[in-house]
């Protein structure tokens, strides 16, 4: 593979990341399409396997929406991924599985989900 450094493309080529994993493509492209209109470059990406098979649940069925790392807290602004609670128990925004939370992590505000690894701020309605 050819590479071209910065002063011979007159680009810099961006580290992608995740900005949010959903469950299912359908999903990951309502979300894409919010970040495009926002001129946010986003591509949506899947494990191979469940694309090929049309998984939309599981981890197979996960999918990222990845931003270039410079436009992450914006894209993460944008998109505004808050979990669903119903008592203490929450549903992951990113991979949809559903978590009963103890009273650390009610606590401190936020949440790593043993699923997806994806840290969520838990917001209260009042």
């Amino acid at each position: 593979m050819e590479t071209k450094n910065d002063s011979e493309s007159g680009k810099h080529e961006a580290n992608w990341v995740p900005a949010a994993k959903v469950q299912g493509e359908i999903a990951a492209e309502v979300l894409a399409s919010n970040l495009r209109a926002a001129s946010i470059p986003v591509q949506v990406m899947q494990e191979s396997v469940g694309s090929a098979f049309g998984f939309t649940v599981g981890p197979l069925g996960a999918v990222s929406v990845m931003v270039p790392e410079a436009y992450l807290e914006q894209a993460k602004e944008l998109l505004d991924l808050e979990p669903e609670f119903s008592g203490e128990e929450v549903e992951c925004p990113y991979c949809g599985v559903t978590l009963e939370l103890d009273e650390k992590e009610l606590e401190q505000g936020w949440f790593v989900c043993p699923e997806c690894d994806e840290e969520t701020k838990i917001v209260f309605e009042e």
